[in-house]
């Protein structure tokens, strides 16, 4: 599919998958359940905007970012929807300018409880508060023994709206852990109910907890990786028919035939076995190519399959070693990938070319989210519609 595009690099996001997605999550849900679309970290690097715009065009009408700033950029875009910020806002101006932007604000402490209600007073307006309750994850939370007390002071509050409670689940393909998470969790809630305080919205369940555990769904759901059109790592007991809606695409800047002993790359890393034509892309590692996740290894065996990894790669095994696609078929990545540049082994007789468009393997969330995102529906530039608040998406450049 060539788009006609000015740019030598993009992301090309498909609007038909991302509502695909959507629909497959909302066969799972529960009739009284509320979807929370989380769209943290660009949208999972889709697009926070866009991909807002998209969800809010289908019906959903409640979000969750990470930060405040993302959560002022879809207030700025237009998108009028209820929108949730998961962190802790620690500044007294930015909590103002949630409160003022009726961005719902969440509680992790009683240092939290108390700024937020501080700034609620000076602005004589009403924040929209859920907290966050840590019964296992070890991020941030009010602990359990504060939990009920804090609540009662946000419900009595005139200057604070209490919409909701919540708690994140550790490790979801765990039974036993997530089980007493949920135990810990519901013992709190129904300890409140029988102290007359009410809490709207109560909500434990991600993308995984929603596939394993659908009693748990509650009052609403934290949706954002199924969205995406990921499954999440692990097994379930439920499977959904997602679509991945990302393909980051670049164009060839350069092309050169070489003969076989031609050695690619700093360090000389690669050496052509046989006569080839080595294409350049301007894409590496500043746009994320050829970088990984690297958390330490959760145990023995997980840092021996990094290690099988590494060196199957090592040994250009072609599931494992990087790879590119070009007209439908994958071609190997040769020497060690540059800041901004990355190097491609074709057949000697290909007639590949510059200018000819290439899909290389960059994880979405750590693609720059400097590179531009082009919106499509089968195969087409589309717009997204300025249906309910949402604005359209300039494709002037197309």
């Amino acid at each position: 599919m060539d788009l006609s595009t000015n740019y030598d690099k993009w992301v090309e996001v498909d609007i038909d998958a991302v509502r695909n997605n959507l629909a497959q999550v909302q066969t799972l849900l529960d009739d009284h359940v509320r979807l929370i679309a989380v769209v943290k970290a660009n949208a999972y690097g889709h697009g926070l905007v866009q991909v807002a715009q998209i969800l809010h065009q289908q019906g959903v009408d409640y979000f969750a970012v990470s930060y405040l700033q993302e959560a002022l950029e879809l207030r700025e875009a237009g998108i009028e929807a209820s929108i949730l910020v998961f962190c802790p806002v620690i500044n007294d101006t930015e909590v103002q300018m949630a409160i003022e932007k009726e961005i719902t604000l969440t509680v992790t402490s009683r240092q939290d409880w108390e700024r937020i209600e501080r700034n609620s007073a000076r602005l004589n307006r009403k924040a929209i508060v859920h907290i966050k309750v840590d019964t296992g994850l070890g991020r941030f939370g009010v602990q359990s023994d504060q939990a009920e007390e804090i609540a009662r002071q946000v419900q009595e509050s005139k200057h604070a709206y209490l919409e909701g409670m919540y708690t994140h689940m550790a490790h979801a393909t765990n039974q036993k852990y997530t089980r007493m998470q949920f135990r810990r969790f519901m013992k709190l809630l129904q300890g409140m109910e029988r102290d007359k305080i009410h809490i709207p919205l109560r909500h434990c369940a991600n993308s995984p907890v929603l596939l394993n555990f659908p009693e748990m769904q509650l009052d609403a759901v934290r949706i954002g990786t199924l969205i995406s059109g990921q499954h999440p790592a692990g097994r379930f007991s439920r499977h959904l028919e997602l679509e991945d809606p990302y393909a980051f695409k670049t164009r060839i800047i350069s092309v050169r035939s070489l003969p076989a002993g031609s050695y690619l790359g700093y360090y000389r890393t690669h050496r052509l076995k046989q006569d080839a034509r080595v294409a350049v892309l301007p894409v590496g590692f500043i746009d994320g190519m050829a970088l990984e996740v690297a958390n330490r290894p959760s145990g023995w065996i997980d840092l021996m399959k990094i290690q099988l990894k590494m060196l199957l790669a090592y040994l250009n095994i072609p599931r494992f070693s990087l790879q590119v696609e070009y007209r439908g078929q994958a071609y190997p990545v040769r020497g060690k990938v540059f800041m901004q540049m990355t190097l491609v082994e074709f057949p000697v007789d290909s007639l590949v070319a510059v200018g000819d468009e290439v899909t290389v393997p960059i994880r979405k969330t750590l693609a720059s989210p400097s590179v531009s995102r082009l919106y499509v529906q089968k195969g087409e530039a589309g717009k997204i519609s300025a249906e309910n608040g949402a604005r359209y998406i300039d494709t002037s450049y197309l």
